[in-house]
């Protein structure tokens, strides 16, 4: 059974609730349960017995890592406990261990964790634990950071502890299959999870300096523009739809020195996919939606905006600052589906970026989106 039917049918979420958690999951990422969490329609510990169901094995709790064994835990090579993405929890007595994963670990993988753990890889016993609580997991024990997309976004609704019960069958539970020690002191690591992607912190705005601005050629072929728009409506993924449209921007527009792709999330809109022609890195930012500026008053109005420098807000200077361009003027673009704003193109010139393609391109984008939409509720 899928994860969201196990969920309705247990009456932790509604059929509506499921479909806006699948709509999530196209613009965020990652997996269905994330979503569900993200929008606070169930807890982690809910979550976890929801996928013990579905998997029928044991569930990890918080619990569970709060008393795992670090002296274990340190006997697994950091390199491979995030490439399978897992974490050990206890030892069964000499000749078994509990490991927590976010899905069930193939021969190759049980095959190196025995070795490390120095056990049987049939012995190795699985419990399935979110992908957030095992990213937080390889945080805490590995210092392993956790990629953007799993950092909290500020403002995330907190959802209320649920149990996930099914009338035909009950979860297995791990305390019935070990005993989970408790030590002397349990780190508990509820503050240590409550990282977020770091918020915009608005700037005032310098005065412009006069500076020259070289001209850059437009491409020669106007067939481009068809074929850059083609090539997004038809990404078949979200993380290609995403690179598609800021190549288009950095190719149809000569004049934008930066991109990037901003998401929805909560209060605040999550850089995602972005470009300089300065080839630096953007790092990431969550831009305030509750403090006046241009991508907050886009989501409101649901139209392009434009803003030059001498009328940017703080936010705006601070947004401008972290993609490079010293001044000029910021292109918005709302992604609006189903009448909604998912996901914001912003683009940054000290010339004059053609709003037109950045419309073009905008639109695409909400397209594609709009379809895997489509698809991934079929």
């Amino acid at each position: 059974m899928r994860l969201g039917e196990l969920l309705i049918g247990a009456g932790a979420i509604t059929a509506s609730e499921l479909e806006a958690a699948l709509h999530a999951q196209v613009m965020w990422g990652a997996r269905l349960g994330t979503a569900l969490v993200e929008l606070g329609l169930i807890d982690l510990d809910g979550l976890s017995n929801a996928l013990g169901f579905q998997y029928r094995v044991p569930a990890a709790l918080a619990s569970h890592f709060d008393r795992g064994d670090r002296a274990l835990q340190l006997t697994l090579s950091p390199s491979h406990a995030e490439r399978f993405e897992c974490v050990p929890l206890v030892r069964v007595g000499k000749r078994a261990v509990v490991v927590a994963a976010a899905a069930p670990l193939d021969p190759h993988a049980l095959a190196i964790l025995s070795d490390e753990l120095a056990v049987d890889a049939d012995r190795i016993i699985f419990a399935v634990a979110p992908e957030l609580r095992v990213r937080y997991a390889l945080e805490r024990v590995y210092q392993i950071a956790r990629p953007q997309r799993f950092l909290r976004a500020p403002g995330s609704p907190r959802a209320v502890p649920k149990r996930v019960t099914l009338d035909d069958t009950q979860p297995i539970e791990l305390a019935e299959m070990v005993e989970v020690p408790s030590p002397p002191q349990i780190e508990h690591a509820t503050a240590e999870r409550r990282s977020y992607v770091p918020h915009l912190v608005p700037i005032p705005r310098p005065e412009l300096r006069a500076r020259s601005v070289e001209p850059r050629r437009a491409p020669e072929h106007s067939s481009d523009h068809a074929m850059a728009l083609a090539a997004i409506r038809s990404a078949a993924d979200r993380e290609r739809v995403a690179r598609v449209m800021i190549e288009a921007v950095a190719h149809l527009d000569p004049a934008a020195e930066a991109a990037v792709l901003l998401v929805v999330r909560s209060d605040v809109a999550v850089s995602w996919t972005s470009f300089r022609r300065d080839g630096k890195t953007l790092a990431p930012i969550a831009v305030p939606l509750d403090q006046l500026g241009l991508v907050a008053t886009v989501i409101r109005r649901k139209t392009q905006l434009r803003a030059e420098h001498d009328d940017l807000s703080d936010v705006d200077h601070a947004l401008v600052e972290a993609l490079g361009v010293g001044g000029g003027q910021i292109v918005a673009e709302p992604l609006v589906i189903a009448d909604k704003v998912t996901a914001i193109l912003v683009v940054a010139s000290e010339g004059r970026v053609d709003g037109t393609v950045i419309t073009e391109v905008g639109r695409a984008g909400a397209q594609s989106f709009a379809r895997l939409m489509r698809d991934v509720a079929k």
